[in-house]
């Protein structure tokens, strides 16, 4: 018996690691890509409005991002999570080897990125719904949270390396190889899941045909989803932009070269995310999925305090060394505080909703998004980095700590 539960667990077990491990390639490339295309705008825009820039192309992606959420439910029910997440994934290796060639050709890369934009937000939206559902059925994870927290410590660890490397290829080679790199490492992730099938059954959602009415009553029929999509709401408008706008703050902060401080950075939130499962593991010990992510987003918020005043104490070297520190603990409250988000709202209703309710939190979240990463670029460009990590903790806080109280208080109502 003991021979036979061996065959059975080792096809499950490499089933699971090839898909981790076509997961981390898809991250390194993301983490190179991100570092071309933001790179990209950030010198369009010259040195005084390089932020601005950089978030006029992330805002537009977002919103477009938060556009197709609503659309992902009923797509997915057509077509299959599974066929959905494999579509999204090829056509977006097809769009970034596209655009990474345009860019090494010699076309003009803000007008180019602005307008694929649509393309790529679309995409982002749809897999943003789709792949907590991927991650649960392929690691056959009891819960959404727990998936999540799982794939945290490879994807920490690929997008460490991407931003490394990435940061130090860009540094002297043209920024359209990091859009190339990234298309090209999409390309196994959408392989394996053709290839091999989940080790849990996929739920596809029953919502048919009616994208904005279906989010519009999830949220009005469950005060949990409501919940847990103001927390969602507050953490895109005050601490999400920090990761997406790192190569205009480090190039406010005067750090040379700044693709490779960049590339720096995102490597240290990496490593965060790597260590962020065992925050995740302690705090489910003693509270539910609400309330340990508002506690965890509100710690994030602390860090950004610490990351503006180092800023304004420090310089140089030293400065850039202790947000570097400072940048893993973000990274361990930021993903922890993500991974009990997206498990409150898989909690929020009944296990065949989950697709449906994921986009309604992701649709409202999103929407703001692209206001707090505008707001974040303004700041930066028209002030200091200093001024916008300062703020959004700030606001993280102020904000953060009424829904905290609130849940903890939901929970001992339903505890009575």
């Amino acid at each position: 018996m003991a021979v036979e539960a061996n065959q059975v667990a080792s096809p499950a077990k490499r089933t699971s690691s090839a898909y981790m491990a076509a997961v981390g390639c898809s991250v390194a490339g993301s983490a190179a890509g991100f570092l071309g295309a933001t790179g990209t705008t950030n010198a369009a825009g010259n040195p005084g409005n390089g932020a601005v820039y950089t978030g006029i192309y992330v805002s537009a992606v977002l919103l477009t991002s938060a556009l197709v959420i609503p659309y992902a439910p009923m797509l997915s029910h057509r077509m299959g999570a599974r066929s959905l997440f494999i579509k999204c994934k090829a056509v977006t290796a097809v769009v970034w080897l596209t655009v990474g060639f345009l860019l090494l050709a010699g076309v003009s890369g803000m007008p180019l990125l602005l307008v694929l934009s649509p393309v790529l937000g679309a995409l982002s939206g749809l897999g943003s719904v789709v792949s907590p559902v991927m991650n649960k059925a392929y690691l056959a994870s009891s819960g959404m949270a727990a998936a999540f927290a799982r794939m945290a410590v490879i994807s920490g660890c690929a997008w460490g390396i991407g931003s490394l490397l990435g940061g130090l290829l860009l540094d002297v080679a043209p920024l359209g190889w990091g859009l190339v790199a990234n298309g090209v490492l999409t390309i196994p992730l959408a392989v394996i899941v053709s290839k091999l099938k989940p080790l849990a059954a996929l739920t596809d959602p029953v919502e048919r045909g009616r994208p904005w009415h279906d989010v519009w009553s999830s949220l009005r029929g469950s005060e949990a989803l409501r919940r847990v999509t103001m927390l969602a709401c507050v953490v895109a408008l005050c601490i999400a932009p920090l990761a997406l706008l790192l190569v205009p703050i480090t190039q406010d902060l005067r750090h040379e070269p700044v693709l490779v401080g960049s590339g720096l950075l995102m490597a240290a939130m990496a490593l965060g995310e790597a260590f962020s499962p065992k925050l995740v593991r302690r705090l489910s010990l003693a509270h539910s999925d609400l309330p340990s992510s508002a506690l965890t987003a509100i710690g994030a918020g602390v860090l950004l305090i610490l990351f503006g005043i180092s800023s304004v104490l420090l310089s140089g070297p030293v400065e850039l060394g202790v947000w570097t520190l400072i940048a893993v603990g973000f990274g361990v409250f930021r993903f922890a505080s993500r991974a009990f988000t997206i498990g409150a709202t898989a909690e929020s209703r009944a296990p065949e909703l989950t697709a449906s309710s994921l986009a309604a939190m992701m649709l409202v979240a999103g929407l703001f998004a692209p206001l707090g990463t505008f707001v974040w670029s303004l700041l930066i460009g028209y002030f200091s980095a200093s001024t916008a990590v300062l703020c959004g903790g700030l606001a993280m806080i102020v904000l953060g700590v009424p829904i905290l109280i609130s849940a903890n208080s939901a929970g001992e109502a339903i505890s009575a």
